[in-house]
């Protein structure tokens, strides 16, 4: 973000554009390349690790590419506003640039460990209002016409979503300051977990999804299934929320198991190439 900006026209601008052009920069590359790289170029070789034997047609995917656009605007339109806000001594809370402020290193941490916490809890709990009746049809189904998704659905939001989506960090910054580091770090990681989550294949272990401990970290497959049966697998990261709400697909650990059998047995034979 450009420094020493005030609230002139031309900075708000500069801005406005610094986080649009960051934005697109980021996520659409990243996507991008994960998209060629396991749909088109690899393809054969990888399709033992696909979640989803099928492939989903590619007007889909161009729709998913372009409401991922939508999604860009309304994050840039929510840092606009923060900045506007902030700048305008309207909004509370602070991203601070100096790394000895606050402790250092160690309060730095600290925002890592709870920003991701509550980044997991916003998306749960948001995630289950927007798919109850009276808002799925006006704002959720636009992401779940995406029933296969490619990793171009990371973003593929209406733009209500969108903005649900984004808010949970203006909230947290409220509360507590984040340095500028910490802050995209953390937007990289979400984005690039989003896209992972999204990609239709599974590279997780066979026995990831029963194992004490990596059981309660969640895996492609966890998502996938939500976007082809809808009512559950709501969460993020982590499989803390539905594990403890009961929300999990009752099948969830055995699909996991069909999916990565299905790897061995084709890597046991030849490779299909589609």
């Amino acid at each position: 973000m450009p420094l020493g900006c005030d609230l002139s026209w031309v900075c708000i601008k500069q801005v406005g554009l610094f986080q649009l052009t960051m934005n697109f920069v980021r996520y659409y590359p990243i996507a991008s390349l994960a998209f060629f790289l396991f749909w088109v170029w690899k393809k054969g070789y990888f399709q033992r690790f696909r979640i989803q034997e099928a492939f989903p047609r590619w007007d889909r995917i161009r729709y998913e590419i372009i409401q991922s656009a939508v999604t860009l605007f309304v994050f840039t339109a929510i840092g606009l506003s923060v900045f506007i806000g902030r700048k305008a001594g309207i909004l509370p809370g602070e991203i601070y640039r100096d790394a000895s402020k606050y402790g250092g290193w160690p309060y730095m941490l600290l925002t890592i460990v709870l920003v991701t916490i509550w980044h997991e809890t916003w998306f749960y709990w948001m995630h289950r209002l927007v798919h109850r009746k009276a808002l799925y049809r006006h704002i959720h189904l636009v992401h779940h016409k995406s029933t296969n998704p490619s990793p171009l659905a990371a973003y593929n939001f209406h733009a209500l979503e969108a903005f649900l989506e984004g808010i949970y960090l203006v909230f947290f910054t409220c509360v507590m300051p984040m340095h500028y580091g910490i802050l995209l770090g953390h937007t990289f990681y979400a984005m690039v977990m989003n896209i992972w989550w999204h990609l239709g294949y599974e590279f997780f272990p066979s026995w990831w999804a029963t194992h004490p401990i990596f059981k309660w970290i969640n895996t492609s497959t966890h998502h996938n299934m939500h976007h082809a049966k809808f009512d559950g697998n709501y969460s993020l990261y982590f499989n803390f929320w539905d594990r403890i709400m009961g929300t999990n697909f009752p099948d969830y650990e055995k699909h996991f198991a069909e999916v990565t059998a299905r790897r061995r047995k084709l890597k046991a034979g030849s490779a299909v190439t589609v």
